[in-house]
């Protein structure tokens, strides 16, 4: 299955996962020290303007490092799934429940995780 250029783009989310134990330290840096514009804490995560995506600091009590994870949006995720299995990239799903969404988990070779979902 062939895809066209531009059947992916960047999402509107990325999300840091932080160690419970640099989280606060974290949050203060983006919030006062930066002075991102702060949105509020919302689904167990503070979360800040970023350009014209949403930073979201996400607390995890069993990491020992950071982690990035970044949002890709397609018009058609079920084409799309179709696409990155015949490219052998796997899914991710478990790591993370993503309830009532169509979307779905991948990584790229080095590891990073990345979110599917569908353009808005």
């Amino acid at each position: 299955m062939k895809m066209t250029k531009g059947e992916f783009g960047g999402g509107n989310n990325i999300a840091l996962k932080i160690p419970k134990f640099k989280y606060n330290e974290t949050v203060h840096f983006y919030k006062e020290v930066i002075k991102l514009p702060y949105l509020g804490f919302m689904s167990d995560s503070h979360a800040f303007q970023f350009g014209e995506a949403t930073l979201w600091l996400d607390c995890m009590d069993n990491y020992s490092q950071q982690d990035v994870w970044l949002e890709l949006q397609t018009d058609n995720v079920k084409h799309a799934a179709d696409y990155l299995q015949e490219n052998q990239v796997d899914r991710r799903d478990e790591v993370e429940l993503h309830e009532n969404s169509d979307g779905y988990w991948i990584s790229d070779p080095c590891g990073t995780i990345l979110r599917v979902n569908l353009r808005k």
